[in-house]
């Protein structure tokens, strides 16, 4: 079985995560430090060197021992014991660990200063790993790796984490801000948070269960805000990060499969046939932008295998997407992040010095992730196709070419991509057990 640097993570590894892992802590005291952040895309652009592509904007090139049919088929990546420790390490780095600064501050008359609110562990369950969304999926991510695997090593301190963080205390004070903030985290951060309510409310666990009762009030206030949103959303979006609609939809259809909420199943659905059925010719050439962790196209691709009936999907997806074997597919054939060593950032330690670092990290990292969720995406595709059509065994070994990438390049982006990216790989593995067991 194929063990990569990831996997073959030891204890002492693994350790060494827990304690040293985390992201710089940049003191409130010192949060106007990176004012000047003006010029952000632009200094990061020139110090990526254009990892998306070469000089010219074109796509990087790729090995050929990665083009399908090409080599021998890459090993098959598994779910299994030493991987749950390795990808659970993650998260238990950083649940704990206060959110970077927001960068979105305006410097034009004054210097804006943060001071982080006091006792903010009694009436915040979500203040880790770099924002809320990321704190509610690395949640997700312990929460499934327990389940899945009661006698991780690791178990005792994730049941101690969630002891700490879903709290009567906390969850009153989330639903207070979220009285405030109505549309704060949306969607991205709402259908993660259904995710890990419904992960919780089907687990057979004394504990669980009361954690998800206690969690249950914000799932019911978000499910209740997505239905609205969606019914009166006019468009999708069709970005390739977080409002991306489709994603949105599929993850929260993916929470009702083990927590159903009727009337919102049918809303889910009739937007995505609102949105989606009728398209044909997706962008495909314009694959992947700059900051892209999602691949619009095959995200749309992907919910509509969940809603479409077989017969008509078949036709629907082929006015979609470019036939798999032309030219027009290359830009979701290969990798953005092939090659681990264009992922790495100047040597600079470990602090991120400034707001340009930090942009470059940050996107460097969802170009990575990318590669997970392009390989998901493929992987409902095929599912989605009769067994007889030849591109089931050929998105098949894309998302193995994807998720191959995804494991060598994950730590290429440092604490920017490590705290969020385990996440995602750890959902293509998930549905990667699926789909072997239908």
């Amino acid at each position: 079985m194929f063990r990569s640097p990831l996997i073959s993570t030891t204890a002492t590894a693994v350790l060494a995560l827990l304690c040293g892992a985390c992201a710089p802590d940049h003191s409130p005291s010192n949060a106007s430090h990176e004012a000047a952040v003006s010029a952000d895309e632009d200094s990061a652009d020139a110090l990526a060197g254009n990892a998306a592509g070469g000089a010219d904007g074109e796509p990087a090139s790729h090995a050929p021992d990665l083009e399908p049919g090409s080599a021998a088929p890459l090993p098959e990546r598994v779910l299994d014991l030493e991987t749950a420790l390795s990808l659970g390490s993650l998260p238990l780095s950083c649940i704990d660990r206060p959110q970077a600064l927001p960068r979105s501050r305006s410097t034009y008359l004054y210097d804006v200063t943060y001071t982080r609110r006091p006792g903010f562990e009694q009436d915040r369950a979500f203040y880790g790993c770099w924002d809320w969304h990321s704190a509610v999926n690395s949640t997700w991510t312990m929460v499934r790796l327990v389940k899945e695997f009661p006698d991780l090593s690791t178990a005792p301190l994730v049941r101690e984490k969630l002891r700490s963080h879903i709290t009567e205390g906390t969850i009153r004070g989330e639903m207070e801000f979220f009285a405030r903030n109505r549309t704060f985290e949306r969607p991205y951060g709402w259908a993660w948070l259904l995710l890990l309510h419904a992960e919780l409310a089907s687990w057979d666990d004394p504990e669980a269960e009361t954690w998800s009762d206690r969690l249950e009030p914000l799932a019911d206030l978000f499910a209740d805000r997505l239905g609205d949103y969606l019914t009166e959303l006019e468009e999708p979006s069709r970005s390739g990060a977080h409002t991306n609609t489709a994603f949105a939809i599929a993850t929260t259809m993916q929470a009702l499969e083990m927590a159903p909420r009727r009337g919102l199943e049918r809303t889910l659905r009739d937007a995505a046939v609102r949105f989606y059925a009728d398209d044909k010719g997706c962008a495909v050439a314009d694959e992947p932008g700059r900051s892209d962790f999602l691949s619009p196209c095959l995200e749309e691709a992907a919910l509509m295998a969940r809603v479409m009936d077989p017969e008509d999907y078949v036709p629907w997806l082929d006015s979609l997407l470019p036939p798999i074997d032309s030219a027009d597919f290359d830009p979701l054939r290969s990798p953005v992040m092939r090659d681990s060593v264009a992922a790495r950032v100047p040597d600079g330690g470990d602090v991120l010095v400034n707001d340009s670092i930090r942009a470059l990290l940050g996107r460097r990292s969802h170009l990575i992730g990318l590669a997970f969720t392009r390989a998901e995406a493929m992987l409902h595709v095929a599912a989605a196709l009769p067994a007889t059509d030849e591109r089931v065994a050929v998105f098949r070994e894309l998302a193995a070419i994807h998720v191959h990438t995804g494991f060598e390049t994950m730590f290429d982006a440092e604490y920017a991509g490590s705290h969020w990216i385990g996440s995602f790989a750890l959902k293509y593995l998930v549905e990667a057990v699926r789909e072997d067991d239908l």
